[in-house]
């Protein structure tokens, strides 16, 4: 008897590492012995007020479908958005979904307590946290994958259940190999390229990156972005940046893996930092160094990295970093190196995927381990799930942002 798995997201066939979290475990669990269902709805987000929704990735569509997943796509026509969790209230996710079938439930989120799973009580669910946003340490959460040690610390710290936690980093499918690059097409062979890419997103938007390579700018270096903030290229104009190239964003792993071909070191650059980033992990299965600088956010990336590379707390610093690999190729390719082997010791497909089948197996033979800690941390999150309390202080907050949003 196969083991019926669920796996549940909005916005499941998105480009994103939480997304690409997802349905590397669904395409990559054993057919022979999973029965796999992926829940998804095309991206639906509040903007303000209202409800909006970006079309599902046809490329992750294809990708699940070529490795034996049944998709199930569910709608979602309007989010609550006077609600602390996100609630769906013009849906048909619950005529598709039905929690009795499976032995074990898959998300994928940032931690805080959220709809639809809060409804969810009875079946194993495995938690896998991205962001860390919040807590909840609802009964049936039989596990939570934690994709850093860092994430792990600071969830606990907010009041996560230790005992639940495993540490499993992104398992990474590379889909094929490939030779191509932009060298010869954008006729900078004989230069030295950095770069690194990015989602569409202001908020990310980091000026460090830029602001080091103008330090560091010859005839004989070049940096190269493909996606990213419309502001990297507004900054690019400010600072006076000749020798870059902006290629539009794309969900297409041949297009990015002939991006990462070209780079020789990978100079990322995030607002927020990140929790572990599939971006980063894909540089170093390509032999690349990567320079980094510390948020006042997330720093998970620092572990990541480990000794693949530097993170850099000033500009003059990260703008050294690019510089050494560039003139020092005896460290160049000792980080080269360190890159790929960070890369297969943390990320490796194989590997990563036996820690999360073992995990199920655990779950499926003792799903519920340490019963009195469970039901004391379930009535306190009862409490926070119908706390009159929270609920008011999220609406006084999300009434005094719209208030802003249109003076």
């Amino acid at each position: 008897m196969k083991i019926k798995i669920a796996l549940i997201k909005n916005g499941g066939l998105g480009t994103g590492g939480t997304e690409k979290f997802l349905q590397t475990i669904a395409a990559n669990l054993p057919k022979d012995i999973f029965d796999v269902d992926y829940y998804y709805s095309d991206i639906t987000f509040l903007d303000g007020l209202k409800t909006k929704s970006i079309s599902a990735s046809t490329n992750r569509y294809d990708y699940l479908q070529g490795h034996g997943v049944n998709l199930i796509k569910f709608d979602i026509h309007k989010i609550d958005p006077f609600s602390p969790y996100g609630e769906w209230i013009q849906t048909n996710f619950w005529k598709k979904f039905d929690e009795s079938k499976y032995s074990i439930i898959q998300i994928a989120r940032g931690g805080a307590i959220e709809y639809p799973f809060y409804k969810i009580r009875n079946t194993p669910i495995v938690d896998s946290l991205h962001l860390v946003t919040g807590v909840d340490n609802q009964y049936n959460i039989a596990r939570v994958i934690h994709i850093t040690k860092w994430s792990r610390d600071k969830w606990v710290s907010m009041g996560g259940d230790i005992s639940r936690t495993q540490i499993i980093y992104h398992p990474m499918s590379v889909q094929f190999e490939t030779n191509e690059n932009y060298l010869k097409e954008l006729n900078i062979q004989n230069r030295f390229i950095y770069g690194f890419h990015q989602r569409v997103s202001d908020y990310i938007f980091s000026s460090i990156p830029l602001k080091a390579y103008k330090l560091i700018e010859t005839p004989h270096n070049h940096f190269m972005m493909l996606g990213g903030s419309e502001k990297y290229k507004i900054q690019a104009q400010e600072l006076g940046i000749k020798n870059i190239t902006f290629l539009e964003h794309t969900d297409d792993p041949q297009k990015i893996y002939k991006f990462l071909n070209t780079l020789n070191v990978y100079s990322h650059g995030r607002y927020d930092g990140e929790i572990n980033s599939t971006a980063m992990a894909e540089a170093m299965y390509f032999g690349l160094p990567i320079v980094s600088h510390p948020s006042h956010l997330f720093n998970g990336h620092i572990e990541c990295i480990g000794e693949a590379g530097f993170v850099e707390s000033t500009i003059e610093q990260y703008s050294k970093r690019m510089i050494d690999f560039e003139t020092n190729n005896i460290i160049y390719q000792k980080y080269r190196k360190f890159a790929t082997s960070n890369f297969y010791d943390n990320y490796d497909l194989r590997n990563q995927m036996n820690k999360i089948q073992n995990l199920y197996n655990e779950v499926i033979n003792n799903p519920f381990p340490d019963y009195e800690n469970r039901k004391k941390l379930e009535i306190l999150n009862k409490k926070n799930i119908f706390g009159i309390k929270r609920t008011i202080l999220f609406l006084i907050k999300k009434i005094f942002k719209y208030l802003l949003n249109i003076i």
